[in-house]
């Protein structure tokens, strides 16, 4: 089954002078069932890397609502190791959904307070988890660090062996890792990489220093000219909706009912490029838009403001 899904674009039409844009979804969120888009990527050379250490316990981090641990969670349930995962803020007497899903694979979790969350690893918590577990194999939040962006890497050139009629790619960022790992495979055309954080102007170099570290040998250093970042597109900040987003969204959904995105990302990067094209300032003709998933997160809102749960 193909994961390319043509995109109705109904605003644009023909002209003598610009042809029409033509934007294409990689449906990530379709590969794996239950660790959907670039999660389940990220966690692929953290398996390999706890395996060769013989840790018996891999733990990460996470919010209540993460895709990450949800997708965590389902990967580690068709292993042998046992899941131990930090999150954020105080558990509640009734879990969310996310979390629900965690316990049913059998994920062991560990409250903790905002403020010692942030130390990481360094956190008491951690250090509490290591002190009764011994060998843990440690994940970053998000499933991010050097070997998550291998495995975008790795899910890079596999798009690109199967689809490489596209002048330009389009991705949803937070820690920037899976930008890194697509900006790392020689193939990738030109990378536009949305974020969905406000005050990220920075992260471009941090992508472009985590691209050195992942690209193969052979690759030279080069990767900037392929990357455009734009910090601009957060609409109000993480996780949050601007006016003009929900409006986006239930027109969005309306014109591609078959076409979910999550609330998080995708919702934004799809906003921020149909507004350049719709602008005229998109110069790419065919463009490739990378489902990263995270449609579970709908779920940490209430169900009238789902557009696609109504389309």
């Amino acid at each position: 089954m193909s994961l390319i899904f043509p995109l109705t674009l109904p605003f644009l039409v023909e002209n003598t002078y610009q042809p029409q844009y033509e934007m294409d979804v990689y449906r990530g969120d379709l590969e794996h069932p239950k660790a959907p888009g670039n999660k389940w990527h990220k966690l692929q050379h953290h398996l390999v890397e706890a395996q060769r250490q013989n840790a018996n316990v891999i733990a990460t981090f996470g919010g209540p609502f993460s895709n990450h641990l949800h997708a965590f969670g389902a990967t580690l349930a068709q292993t042998s190791f046992k899941a131990v995962a930090i999150v954020r803020g105080e558990l509640q007497p009734k879990l969310t959904p996310t979390l629900l899903d965690m316990v049913a694979c059998g994920v062991e979790l560990w409250p903790s307070l905002r403020s010692d969350y942030r130390l990481g690893e360094q956190s008491d918590v951690a250090q509490a988890i290591n002190h009764q577990y011994k060998n843990v194999y440690w994940v970053p939040e998000g499933g991010g660090g050097k070997l998550g962006a291998l495995g975008c890497r790795d899910w890079a050139s596999k798009i690109c062996a199967a689809y490489d009629q596209y002048d330009a790619w389009v991705v949803s960022a937070g820690t920037g890792t899976t930008a890194a790992g697509f900006l790392a495979n020689g193939t990738t055309p030109d990378l536009h990489v949305f974020s969905a954080l406000k005050g990220t102007s920075g992260q471009r170099d941090e992508i472009i220093e985590q691209t050195h570290e992942v690209a193969r040998g052979d690759l030279k250093d080069n990767h900037s000219h392929r990357l455009f970042f734009h910090s601009d597109c957060h609409e109000g900040g993480y996780a949050k909706h601007s006016p003009a987003l929900l409006a986006f969204l239930e027109s969005f959904a309306a014109t591609n009912p078959a076409m979910p995105l999550d609330p998080v990302y995708t919702s934004k990067s799809m906003f921020a490029v149909l507004s350049l094209m719709e602008q005229r300032a998109w110069p790419y003709r065919r463009t490739l838009f990378i489902h990263t998933g995270g449609l579970q997160g709908w779920r940490g809102y209430s169900d009238a403001s789902n557009p696609f749960s109504l389309a």
